[in-house]
């Protein structure tokens, strides 16, 4: 490795010898020498997982994308309901998954970070009683309401005890492909089952991973892919929303 300060170095060393200017600091070059006394600040760094910091809430507009789409779900407790029951007059993020997903920047990674948010979201009680998490299978089949409550638990929490419409994060399966379809559609969410060499179904699908935010009149107000879900992110997006309703 070249260090391109080396010649500079030896040519101030021989120097010094010749002119006998190597006695010692002068009480100028001491004073220049001194360490600075002015306050050091420190720049925030981005927070894990992020290339950059996000900028804070307010400062942004975060313009409608869409319309959020309505469809039949069922509870975890079997109980059949509308998407649109769930979301209410809060402000959600929407995840589709499966939950024999494999696919570590997949469903699993939707449900990770969700779960961090509703972390985040403890923190801030306020925030909190304006937000709904909901998670929708798109496999009805294998998905069904027991299912979903044991992923539930596995999600990090015990939400099937509280009332339904009181609870942060819920949990939902699809009575059938047929009245899943339509949401799917409007949502912009493609999913494709898988074959084998056999033509027959592995169980799993190929899908992209969003998540949605919806505000409270029921519009779309960001989509996040793998590269753009991040906790820090997603809560900044709700307090946006929450301070443009407020102005």
């Amino acid at each position: 490795m070249a260090f391109p300060h080396r010649g500079r170095v030896a040519v101030l060393l021989v120097s010094c010898i010749v002119t006998a200017a190597c006695a010692g600091p002068t009480p100028k070059d001491r004073e220049a020498a001194a360490p600075s006394t002015s306050l050091q600040v420190s720049q925030p760094s981005p927070p894990p997982g992020l290339e950059y910091i996000p900028p804070p809430p307010g400062s942004y507009a975060l313009p409608p994308i869409q319309p959020a789409v309505d469809g039949a779900v069922i509870d975890t407790d079997g109980t059949p309901r509308r998407l649109f029951d769930y979301l209410g007059d809060r402000y959600v993020l929407l995840s589709f998954v499966y939950t024999r997903c494999t696919d570590t920047e997949g469903c699993p990674l939707a449900t990770g970070i969700l779960e961090m948010v509703a972390e985040e979201l403890k923190t801030d009680a306020t925030l909190a009683s304006a937000v709904r998490l909901v998670t929708l299978s798109f496999d009805p089949e294998r998905d069904t309401p027991e299912v979903m409550r044991r992923y539930a638990l596995h999600a990090g929490g015990e939400y099937a005890k509280i009332p339904w419409n009181r609870r942060p994060w819920v949990f939902l399966a699809a009575p059938s492909a047929a009245a899943l379809r339509p949401v799917l559609e409007g949502y912009g969410q493609s999913i494709v089952r898988e074959i084998d060499a056999t033509g027959k179904p592995t169980g799993n699908f190929s899908h992209v991973l969003k998540v949605y935010l919806i505000d409270r009149k029921r519009r779309v107000r960001n989509i996040y892919s793998t590269s753009f879900l991040h906790p820090a992110t997603a809560i900044n997006d709700l307090k946006t929303l929450v301070m443009e309703d407020a102005s």
